[in-house]
């Protein structure tokens, strides 16, 4: 039991039985740990192994936790094996034996598609009954219940919080309450997944019976991720314990990320006082990063303010040295995308397995370029927690709009539109077409509400891009252009790259990890800023989750754009500022690192031109760069997107020619460090864009 433990664990697994609170880093071996305490426990006779149960937040680590005691031994002492469940299939295993013993023959059924049931309220109610809407509500309503609130105390507490919420909280509230009355209408009582954790509580603490006979059977407690338990999970638990204390927790503040959906870590930062006495062990030795990426950790989450700070766990790196982690600006995302795309072919084609790299972003709208440069590069990648861009229902529709544009029923209007030119006012038709869906010109309120936005506005992005960059300007092009971009897409590679959200990695790591648009308004995102500082602490948090998934190479970066030719008004996010070095002061006397509001970053002049707004320099500012070599290759450019029938921009950006056109490179090597050019462009480009160049 004890084999391989450093002495920290050592300590948490032989601690006796009775309140023990385990903080625990990422990296730091914590499910080792609580296996081998539970297998030591039940291996010493302290406990029965059928007299333990352990509770985590998804089935996956609770399979996990199975497995391992199963590995172990622990289900071969002739005891029965160890409950290692989630907090709600425990309340729900337990309810459904308990519930006939206090309500008879009464019958009640777990509620199938939440969903409609909320549809309907939201419709009793008067509100819009969007898709949007209905699931904002839905969030709401989890948290409530999360929260141990009720329709009649939810928007008092909803409105002091300043929770981000599609319609007024009153009328949040009537929608709750229509549902909970939807709920026992019917002949047959409805619970749905948070009333188990609560019922199963009001059974323990209103039948002695029931309690007595459940805690005779349950006698030692293990909770992992104990920092994102809720206090409606945190009641279930106290019901479970009664006057007890045979409890072990597991948790790292550092990585409370799940506020908004009613997690409480003061139940952890609290634990030693309401246990007096209590074991408290910090596992702080980290195997899996190497000492540089934990290094950048701490630093991240060291900057930290509150009462996080002091109670935060500061990580030892335990493996051989590696890489340092690579922060890295660039002049729009397009160029980020393909950077990181060519990175990653980079350590592919050095023999990493793709399945061992991940890219990791704050919203899951920042997929689409990624998966675009993948497919560019030849990689495959497969989603987690969502699917493909062009794959979602709401582009899905906006797509199906933007083509009626076009080719719909109404032809008049579909040649009215296709004579359209002008960049801006194709644009302009696009957007309008899909502000039915959700697109306005300011983000909206409610969470699903803003990930509809974000999705259809980085869909409107994309045509921005299109429209600007195509050589023949036009409505049909641009729709064109965005078909394209769509049947690209390769199918889900199992195999492949992760592409996953910060949110949805909590609990993983890879070999190599790239997090993407770490800048202001997106790491914090923007409405954390406006949220108040605990939201951006929360950010910070996230941050450090993403930077903790990498065993050993870490890429963080950021782009000073959106598109190519954009204003470069973005900086580098505010939690990178202790780990980015200082910008080289110009000879203007201002700082570099891109131009500011399509101005010089050299002189301040005002930009025109494709190629000295992607360089961010002015002619006078850039009289090394060989104008006429930026727009032989634009020219080449053209040629080569028409002959492949793909749009230009996907070929090079603007920025890259740049690039090219001030660096002149003369072998392949020196063209493949140009940001933008990763090992496919190299392989598919290289030779033409060399043979321009030598020729000047």
């Amino acid at each position: 039991m004890l084999d391989g433990l450093d002495p920290q664990q050592r300590q948490a697994v032989l601690a006796p039985r009775g309140p023990v609170s385990i903080l625990a880093g990422a990296g730091t071996g914590k499910t080792r740990t609580i296996t081998r305490r539970i297998a030591h426990l039940v291996s010493t006779g302290h406990v029965r192994g059928d007299q333990v149960l352990s509770v985590t937040f998804t089935a996956r680590a609770a399979g996990e936790l199975r497995m391992r005691l199963a590995g172990l031994g622990v289900a071969d002492a002739g005891t029965g094996p160890v409950q290692a469940r989630t907090f709600h299939s425990a309340a729900l295993r337990h309810l459904s034996y308990f519930w006939p013993r206090v309500y008879g023959e009464e019958p009640w059924q777990l509620l199938d598609g939440q969903f409609r049931a909320v549809a309907q309220a939201v419709r009793r109610a008067g509100l819009d009954p969007s898709t949007e809407t209905i699931r904002d509500v839905l969030t709401e309503i989890g948290w409530a219940k999360s929260s141990l609130l009720t329709p009649d105390t939810y928007a008092e507490k909803a409105v002091g919080l300043g929770r981000n919420l599609p319609v007024p909280a009153p009328e949040v509230a009537h929608a709750f309450r229509a549902y909970e009355d939807l709920k026992v209408s019917g002949p047959v009582r409805l619970l749905d997944f948070d009333d188990l954790l609560g019922h199963m509580a009001d059974l323990l603490e209103e039948v002695p019976a029931i309690a007595e006979e459940f805690r005779d059977r349950y006698r030692c407690f293990v909770v992992d991720e104990f920092q994102d338990v809720t206090p409606a999970q945190q009641r279930l638990l106290s019901a479970w314990l009664g006057q007890r204390d045979d409890l072990t927790v597991v948790g790292d503040v550092n990585q409370t990320i799940y506020s908004f959906a009613g997690a409480e870590p003061d139940f952890l930062l609290g634990f030693a006082e309401r246990f007096p006495g209590a074991t408290v062990v910090r596992l702080e030795s980290d195997y899996r990063s190497t000492p540089q990426v934990v290094d950048l950790a701490n630093t991240v989450i060291g900057a930290g303010a509150g009462r996080f700070r002091s109670a935060g766990l500061t990580l030892r790196g335990m493996r051989p040295p590696g890489p340092e982690p690579r922060l890295a600006e660039h002049p729009d995302e397009d160029a980020e995308a393909a950077a990181v795309a060519g990175a990653i072919a980079d350590l592919v084609h050095g023999g990493l397995d793709p399945s061992e790299i991940a890219v990791l972003y704050r919203i899951n709208a920042q997929s689409e370029r990624v998966e675009s440069a993948l497919d560019e590069v030849g990689i495959g990648y497969r989603l987690k927690g969502g699917e493909g861009f062009f794959d979602r229902p709401v582009i899905r529709r906006a797509m199906a709009a933007i083509d009626r544009l076009v080719d719909g029923t109404d032809e008049a209007s579909a040649e009215q539109n296709a004579a359209i030119t002008d960049p801006t006012a194709v644009v302009r038709v696009i957007r309008d077409a899909l502000a039915p869906l959700g697109l306005s010109d300011a983000e909206p309120s409610g969470t699903q509400a803003r990930e509809t936005w974000d999705s259809l506005n980085a869909l409107a992005g994309l045509a921005e891009e299109i429209a600007t960059t195509e050589p023949t300007p036009g409505l049909l092009p641009v729709v064109a252009g965005l078909r394209a971009r769509a049947a690209a897409r390769h199918a889900p590679d199992e195999r492949g790259v992760t592409l996953a959200s910060f949110h949805a990695a909590k609990g993983l790591e890879w070999d190599a990890v790239f997090l993407i648009g770490v800048h202001e308004g997106g790491v914090p995102i923007s409405h954390a800023i406006n949220a108040g500082a605990d939201a951006i602490e929360e950010e910070r948090r996230l941050l450090y989750v993403g930077i903790t998934r990498a065993r050993e190479h870490l890429s963080l970066s950021w782009s000073r754009s959106r598109r190519a030719g954009g204003r470069a008004t973005r900086r580098p996010s505010r939690f990178l500022d202790p780990v980015r070095p200082a910008p080289a002061p110009t000879t203007a006397g201002t700082s570099g690192g891109g131009s500011e509001k399509g101005r010089c970053r050299g002189c301040g002049a005002k930009l025109t031109g494709p190629m000295h707004r992607a360089l961010g320099l002015c002619p006078d500012c850039s009289i090394e760069v060989d104008t006429e070599l930026f727009e032989q290759l634009r020219q080449w450019r053209k040629e080569t997107s028409e002959r492949i029938a793909k749009p230009a921009y996907t070929v090079f950006t603007n920025d890259t020619l740049a690039k090219i056109a001030y660096e002149r490179p003369t072998d392949t090597g020196a063209l493949g460090r140009i940001g933008g050019i990763g090992a496919h462009k190299l392989s598919e480009y290289g030779d033409d864009v060399l043979r321009i160049v030598r020729a000047r």
